[in-house]
């Protein structure tokens, strides 16, 4: 049993989103670690991704957790990671980065991307040659900053050279549909990249 916030639940758009989150969270705790951490075999021409969470409440990280299963179930080899765990070197070594992140307070990363966000934005920043990625920011648009550290991360890792393999997607507190939207888009260019 999943639990979730009913459509006619007397809350606004942010105490929604606040309590969805709240809610994913769980649900992933409830969750059996198996169901959690299982990812089919790659089958045929799978290709290796890497993807990174960046989240205040949780919703990022329960995403993540639904692209690894579309992606493994599609043959591919997803790694899902904590972006408190990882370096700009760690994303120079990826082929492919798929960043999943909510915007904080005024415009600010998450507090478990703010160290990769500010070691992405110093001068010593390696090069990002070689490295597709994508960018789904998660944000509420009530607020002036909207989807502000997803884009932050979308222009720096451009700026390093990478390559955008699918346009940057913003969601606003739904963000079921514009993940769905950017899960198939991510599926059509990974199945296109295993081809070539």
């Amino acid at each position: 049993m999943s639990l979730t916030v009913p459509t006619t639940a007397p809350f606004s758009g942010a105490q929604k989103m606040w309590l969805k989150g709240y809610l994913d969270a769980l649900n992933s705790a409830l969750m059996p670690p198996a169901a959690v951490e299982a990812v089919p075999a790659i089958t045929g021409n799978g290709v290796p991704v890497t993807i990174l969470w960046g989240s205040q409440t949780g919703n990022s990280e329960a995403l993540g957790k639904k692209l690894v299963k579309v992606l493994g179930a599609k043959g591919h080899s997803p790694t899902l990671r904590d972006m408190a765990g990882v370096a700009p070197a760690d994303l120079a070594a990826a082929e492919r980065v798929l960043i999943i992140t909510s915007t904080y307070g005024d415009g600010e990363p998450p507090d478990n991307a703010a160290a990769l966000h500010a070691a992405l934005h110093s001068a010593d920043a390696p090069s990002l040659t070689g490295v597709s990625f994508s960018v789904l920011a998660l944000g509420d648009s009530g607020y002036p900053d909207f989807c502000k550290c997803g884009r932050d991360f979308q222009n720096r890792m451009a700026e390093l050279g990478a390559e955008i393999l699918v346009p940057i997607i913003e969601c606003d507190v739904d963000y079921d549909e514009p993940f769905a939207r950017w899960s198939r888009l991510l599926e059509e260019s990974l199945d296109v990249s295993a081809v070539a």
